[in-house]
């Protein structure tokens, strides 16, 4: 992965992302138990399928971690996640796929669905990191977006204040713009939270 491992970390926790910036695998999230050391959340997937209830338990002296399925379709679940940095900015990630009474002429489809699963959260995750990360470092935000709300022209800076989220092309609706990471709303007539999170955007 093209991020530190204190990226790594912070996605690893950031549970409220999942069903926006992975919004072909996750339709829904409400979370049980957050701490420092992981999560648990009720879990809605693409599909209709049953509900899941998901565990991320943070071992970060033994740079590890545990995604389980607690409740649902693959109960019993452990995925392991070990995360080696590379250098400053790079972390090798190795996951391993524990799924109980798996059927043994089942086994290497499973696999590589679970593999091409995981595949592409994690390219999500990475673009989303590396973004990140350059916002952190300073780098320049891009160009005003201008936009026209009923009868006013408005313009605003289209980075998140959440997490530096990209706006340049987020979806505007009802005079507000969604972040496409988190689905964090701002009200483009006065740049302020659209959604009670108190966040405020900042206009040009």
């Amino acid at each position: 992965m093209a991020a530190s491992l204190a990226r790594i970390w912070e996605n690893v926790l950031d549970w409220e992302h999942l069903p926006w910036l992975h919004r072909d695998t996750f339709a829904a999230i409400r979370p049980l138990v957050t701490s420092r050391e992981g999560w648990c959340a009720a879990v809605d997937l693409q599909g209709g399928s049953e509900p899941l209830v998901i565990e991320v338990v943070l071992e970060r002296a033994a740079m590890r971690y545990h995604t389980r399925t607690l409740e649902g379709p693959g109960a019993g679940t452990d995925i392991v996640t070990v995360l080696t940095p590379a250098d400053a900015g790079r972390t090798r990630v190795d996951v391993a796929f524990h799924l109980p009474e798996v059927d043994p002429a089942a086994v290497a489809a499973l696999g590589a669905f679970y593999r091409t699963v995981y595949a592409k959260l994690w390219d999500e995750d990475e673009a989303m990191m590396i973004r990140r990360q350059a916002v952190l470092d300073g780098a320049p935000a891009p160009a005003c977006r201008e936009v026209v709300v009923g009868d006013l022209r408005r313009r605003f800076v289209p980075v998140c204040p959440h997490l530096g989220g990209p706006l340049e092309d987020a979806p505007v609706t009802d005079g507000c713009v969604t972040c496409p990471w988190h689905g964090y709303r701002f009200d483009l007539r006065t740049g302020r939270s659209a959604d009670g999170r108190g966040l405020t955007l900042r206009m040009a």
